[in-house]
């Protein structure tokens, strides 16, 4: 894999009632159904309120989703990101260090450039579980990537010795505890003040020095782990 250059073309889109204007109707939407889901739930919530709530008309709703299952589909889509990445690095050769660099890289920007804070995803999903299918089950495919990846790096002794299954939860655990403190913060205090790439990297940092065994080599590490990462349009501070 290699790095995607940002940005893509802008388009116009389909009109809004609001008068509002977005590069990405389609992320906004999936952020206004997000929250609807978690507030009143996935089957009190029609397309009529998600579009009101966006400022479309509900015929340009359809536009971006035909159905209110389309933008469910797109959200279980979006949380699948790092494992589909984790399935891929797993297939390369080579070091595992830069490729378990990328993996928390991307898990962390994933997360932060989703439409909803992962919690607030989780909560809905463990709700409705027949709704969010799979949901679980990608968790656990997700931290058995991870724990796949820290095994190889211990074999290849560029890892120091740690239990695979537990040190893999507990990355997991702190990278959707970043998005959701440094990325979603609630408080003014918490509110972002950096990119969600420099969070990225500062998560997957703090990781990879905890984890080489030569931690001189971060440096050389990271950079061998842009190689895999795909780059994200969305990198300004949550509003």
């Amino acid at each position: 894999m290699t790095n995607r250059e940002l940005g893509s073309p802008k388009r116009t889109g389909r009109p809004r009632n609001s008068g509002r204007d977005s590069a990405n109707p389609r992320e906004e939407i999936l952020k206004e159904a997000s929250r609807l889901f978690t507030a009143q739930g996935v089957a009190a919530t029609t397309i009529s309120q998600i579009a009101e709530s966006v400022g479309l008309r509900q015929s340009s709703m359809y536009y971006y989703y035909k159905s209110k299952e389309g933008i469910l589909s797109a959200l279980m889509e979006k949380n699948r990101e790092s494992l589909t990445l984790a399935e891929k690095l797993l297939e390369e050769d080579g070091p595992v260090a830069p490729r378990l660099y990328a993996f928390l890289y991307t898990d962390v920007r994933q997360l932060c450039t989703a439409p909803l804070d992962f919690y607030e995803l989780e909560i809905a999903a463990l709700a409705q579980p027949a709704v969010f299918e799979g949901f679980e089950e990608d968790g656990d495919k997700l931290c058995a990537a991870a724990a796949r990846l820290l095994e190889l790096g211990v074999d290849s002794g560029e890892l120091r010795r740690t239990d695979p299954a537990a040190t893999a939860l507990m990355l997991l655990s702190l990278n959707e505890g970043a998005q959701h403190r440094l990325w979603h913060g609630r408080r003014e205090d918490e509110k972002p003040t950096t990119s969600s790439h420099a969070i990225a990297e500062s998560v997957a940092d703090y990781h990879l020095n905890s984890l080489l065994t030569d931690v001189s080599a971060l440096a050389a590490v990271r950079e061998a782990g842009r190689d895999f990462v795909t780059e994200y349009a969305g990198d300004e501070p949550a509003a």
